[in-house]
């Protein structure tokens, strides 16, 4: 997905996305797309996939154990969905003539966005909001939430 970059006077913007597969974080993305982007920004889309604690996987399922397959049969979905996402994002960067690439990571999500923002050395991250209410927030987590509050660089959370 990275394109090559194009001779500019000033240094390129590094715009670090969060992205999933939610309503919520195309939403964000196309709101950058349409109301900030500039034409030398490079961005950095970045996706941490749902992880499964893999050490339940032996636990007994009506007396049995559940397989490899079925254990392997999780990561090659997981692994469609990303390329998926990957694709579906790429073409909406092609269009607009952006350069970027696409980032994975594994963890709590929003330490792990942070994490590849910071090797990015990006100088703002971009991410959607569900919307909870304090309560749920407190009781769920917000990614959105940790990543205001624990970012070194400016964060613009789209809310819609």
């Amino acid at each position: 997905m990275a394109t090559e970059s194009k001779p500019s006077s000033k240094p390129s913007r590094v715009v670090a996305v969060a992205i999933d597969n939610s309503e919520y974080a195309e939403k964000a993305f196309d709101w950058y797309l349409e109301k900030i982007r500039r034409n030398d920004d490079v961005i950095v889309l970045i996706h941490i996939p749902e992880s499964y604690d893999f050490s339940l996987a032996t636990v007994q399922n009506n007396g049995e154990e559940i397989s490899p397959g079925v254990i392997r049969q999780l990561l090659d979905e997981l692994e469609k969905n990303v390329k998926f996402l990957e694709d579906r994002y790429a073409e909406k960067v092609k269009a607009y003539g952006i350069d970027g690439k696409f980032r994975t990571g594994g963890g709590k999500p929003g330490e792990a966005i942070l994490k590849i923002a910071r090797e990015e050395n990006a100088t703002l991250i971009v991410t959607g909001t569900r919307g909870l209410g304090k309560i749920r927030r407190t009781v769920l987590g917000s990614v959105s939430d940790y990543v205001i509050h624990h970012s070194p660089v400016p964060v613009l959370v789209c809310r819609m």
